[in-house]
């Protein structure tokens, strides 16, 4: 089976995004043979711009759910600091069901301060936000796996059936690097999602994650950026117009060697090929690739193509 049906495209609509784009973007995705699409959960955009279309996820992921058919979908990730964990459920349960069971429930502890402050939101400490993810966990997980919930915490309290109740199981990721946070996915999480770092910080808190994890298996999956060209011009061009969207005055060589150095696969499709084959071989069994430029479709159909033909 080719490598694609475990991959997916990772969207980011806080830059600057239409509902309409991001569903365009998720048919293309499954006509194209990925098996999942992803989007970020940000109220603002994240790099301190203002001014752009940031529209919100979890409706927006209702419009996904609707005009795709097979394709598996979700937040990447949803931070359960400004997600009240017995609603979100709810709402999770809903789209699964309408969906035919296709919900990828990806959460994390929230990091982007600016966001939570412009909508009224607290943002505590690391160890409050922890505490407050392991109580939103404790909602979250009887919900989705049981159909209900009896749970009193020092921040969040729930006591209801889920109805709908859950159509099939739901799939449950975690996504961090944090260490603490690596022990939570690996005794509550079906996947561990760690964003693209260097491959010896990788194999650090995978040996962390198997540790806490024992014999209990969970999968492994990847999400980050990627640069690909069917050429070394093509991959200069694509590198410039990811440059131009975002207003950075860098040269195309230097962006490339910058995000390579940070783990993004990066080159022609044998390159690309090569690198992502290694991660494989490390033991990274899932892959999301951030798209900044989903508008750059052609770059989207060249990394399919590897993923297909290549691994």
């Amino acid at each position: 089976m080719a490598l694609i049906s475990k991959c997916g495209l990772m969207v980011e609509p806080q830059f600057g995004m239409s509902v309409q784009q991001l569903v365009e973007t998720a048919v293309e995705a499954e006509s194209l043979g990925f098996g999942y699409v992803f989007r970020s959960d940000h109220l603002l955009p994240t790099d301190d711009s203002r001014g752009k279309d940031s529209p919100e996820c979890w409706t927006s992921l209702g419009a996904v759910a609707a005009q795709t058919r097979s394709i598996r979908f979700g937040p990447m990730v949803t931070p359960l600091g400004f997600r009240n964990p017995a609603l979100l459920a709810r709402m999770a349960c809903t789209l699964h069901s309408f969906s035919g069971g296709r919900l990828q429930l990806a959460v994390g502890a929230g990091w982007y301060e600016p966001e939570y402050k412009a909508h009224g939101f607290a943002f505590p400490s690391f160890a409050v936000r922890k505490k407050q993810f392991e109580e939103a966990l404790s909602i979250i997980l009887p919900m989705v796996r049981d159909g209900k919930v009896d749970f009193d915490g020092e921040y969040f309290s729930a006591h209801t059936d889920c109805l709908p109740r859950p159509s099939g199981r739901m799939h449950v990721i975690i996504g961090t690097k944090a260490k603490s946070l690596v022990r939570l996915a690996a005794e509550y999480a079906d996947e561990w999602n760690f964003f693209a770092c260097p491959v010896e910080v990788y194999r650090e808190r995978r040996k962390l994650l198997e540790e806490a994890a024992g014999d209990r298996k969970l999968e492994i999956s990847r999400m980050g950026p990627f640069l690909i060209g069917e050429s070394r011009s093509q991959l200069l061009e694509n590198a410039k117009r990811q440059l131009r969207k975002f207003g950075r005055e860098e040269r195309p060589e230097a962006f490339i060697d910058r995000i390579s150095k940070a783990g993004a696969p990066c080159g022609t499709p044998d390159e690309v090929a090569r690198q992502v084959g290694g991660l494989v071989d490390e033991g990274v069994e899932k892959f999301y690739f951030q798209t900044l430029v989903p508008e750059n479709t052609a770059m989207t159909e060249t990394l399919a193509r590897v993923l297909k033909e290549r691994l």
